[in-house]
């Protein structure tokens, strides 16, 4: 594996954008790796929180909201590496 790409291990802790449809069916969201197990990885997100004090009927909770998601679940995962990303065609180096 190129070292220049974490394993989900070194990411706990970390933001991270994943799409996970059950969690949000309009797009990625950004979301905090918490923790990981054999069949998926536990999420903290806003996202999260906010559909599941709906759900509820609450204005707050007293502590915040941790989901585990079945890896099965996971469309894709998106980390941030330590370099500039840079748009290609807005910088017009893209053809057409």
């Amino acid at each position: 594996m190129d070292e220049r790409i974490p394993s989900l291990e070194k990411l706990i802790g970390s933001e991270i954008i994943a799409r996970i449809p059950v969690v949000d069916e309009h797009g990625p969201a950004l979301m905090k790796l918490v923790s990981l197990e054999h069949g998926g990885i536990w999420i903290e997100s806003q996202k999260v929180t906010e559909h599941f004090l709906s759900e509820m009927s609450l204005q707050d909770a007293p502590r915040a909201f941790v989901v585990f998601v079945p890896y099965q679940q996971i469309a894709w995962i998106l980390s941030f590496a330590d370099y500039p990303a840079l748009s290609e065609k807005a910088l017009g180096l893209q053809k057409s």
